[in-house]
């Protein structure tokens, strides 16, 4: 009689194990069932550290998700705001130009509107630095520069002229370059590359 139960038991065993191995490999929903069952039972299973595994990487992909959409909104904060600046800056400009040609009022005019654009510029370095700063770009505004631009003391041309940054200077040099090649036709001479 014992041979009967064993003989029963090997022919109910090995279907039952070939339909569940069959069924683990081609059906998601019975190979978690049963991964389940294991675990239920102390077993860990492949299937229960690759969801461990799927359930972190989730996760980190929800918390760079949300950082790439706060940077995004940053970003567009920022350019807005300096684009807001640039249009008001190039409107305080056009717009002062016939007011800057009435004797005596012009030079108030100009020089309002100058300090004006100033004003204009030094936010939109401000708000470049802040955001080279928050994402550790490098290459921002000098110290020297933005106080050059931000707190100007424009008591006279000539002393405004000396307190120019080395690099400012430069740039105005070569812009005093191209203004007097221009008044005169011809292109600004070209410097050889190195």
């Amino acid at each position: 009689m014992g041979k009967f139960f064993t003989l029963i038991a090997w022919v109910i065993l090995i279907p039952v194990l070939l339909v569940s191995n069959f069924l683990t490999l081609t059906s998601s929903s019975a190979n978690a069932a049963l991964s389940g069952r294991l675990e239920d039972a102390g077993i860990i299973t492949v299937h229960s550290q690759m969801q461990e595994r799927y359930r972190e990487q989730g996760e980190q992909l929800a918390i760079a998700q949300a950082r790439n959409e706060e940077v995004g909104e940053r970003i567009q904060a920022t350019g807005t705001a300096i684009r807001q600046r640039t249009v008001q800056s190039a409107a305080a400009n056009v717009g002062s130009l016939p007011a800057g040609a009435v004797p005596y009022l012009g030079w108030a005019v100009v020089v309002g509107v100058t300090g004006y654009e100033l004003m204009l510029a030094c936010e939109n370095l401000r708000d470049l630095n802040t955001l080279y700063t928050d994402f550790g770009i490098e290459g921002g505004t000098s110290d020297e520069s933005m106080a050059f631009i931000c707190n100007p003391d424009l008591r006279s041309f000539a002393d405004a002229y000396e307190r120019i940054p080395d690099s400012l200077a430069s740039e105005y040099a070569e812009f005093q370059a191209w203004a007097k090649a221009t008044e005169t036709g011809l292109p600004p001479a070209s410097e050889p590359v190195e």
